[in-house]
């Protein structure tokens, strides 16, 4: 993800030194979780770093600048350790929905998670579009292998796997993660899926009570 347009000074009072653009980074993070894109003050996010407004506005001239550099700054691990790919769905599916759990209670998630509710905005869309395509694609990618190695059948609508699995995973808002419910949530979804009932059916999903391809593309990506 490129930084937007706009010319950055280069100034004397701290804006070059990578301990005060760590501290900002930080805080600007600290910000979208609190107050998301629209609510996000350049000034709230000084006095967070503990450095004055003109150090901010030095670096950083506006606010979609600074937040496409704090989106940068937590999705680098994230794209640094790809979801897994250890060649059978179950295990890759709890693996990865327990990462994405951990992923959304820290502070990183709570942010991402404030731009995802925003992502209609054009400007949160133009700084995070994508990441969560590519993510996105990297989870179906998980299900689209089963599908190669036939452990599902060839008409399985990826999507609506994973779909099913984050309903049910969500579902429960404990304050630690269960690895007995994740699993059951992944084994009942695949099983589900192996029998045929998550299939793709003339622009319909031949599931129990699913509603239109088209209006369930329309719902919220993944957090990561």
């Amino acid at each position: 993800m490129s930084p937007p347009g706009g010319r950055r000074t280069k100034g004397t009072l701290g804006g070059r030194s990578a301990v005060v653009v760590r501290k900002v980074l930080d805080a600007a993070i600290g910000e979208l979780a609190r107050a998301g894109y629209a609510g996000f003050r350049m000034d709230e996010v000084a006095a967070r770093a503990g450095v004055n407004r003109t150090t901010v506005y030095r670096r950083w001239p506006n606010r979609r600048a600074l937040v496409t550099d704090a989106v940068a700054r937590m999705w680098a691990p994230v794209r640094s350790h790809p979801l897994p790919d250890r060649g059978a769905l179950e295990p890759d599916l709890i693996e990865a929905f327990a990462r994405r759990w951990t992923f959304g209670r820290r502070l990183e998630g709570r942010a991402w998670a404030r731009l995802l509710d925003e992502r209609l905005s054009p400007d949160v869309r133009a700084i995070v579009g994508d990441a969560i395509d590519e993510r996105r694609a990297e989870w179906r990618a998980i299900v689209t292998r089963a599908i190669a190695r036939r452990e599902l059948p060839p008409e399985t609508d990826a999507q609506l796997v994973l779909d099913f699995v984050r309903a049910i995973v969500d579902a429960r808002r404990a304050a630690r993660l269960d690895p007995a419910w994740l699993e059951a949530a992944v084994r009942t979804v695949v099983e589900g899926a192996r029998a045929g009932t998550l299939a793709r059916a003339s622009g319909r999903v031949r599931a129990t009570g699913a509603a239109p391809l088209s209006r369930r593309r329309a719902g919220r990506p993944d957090r990561a």
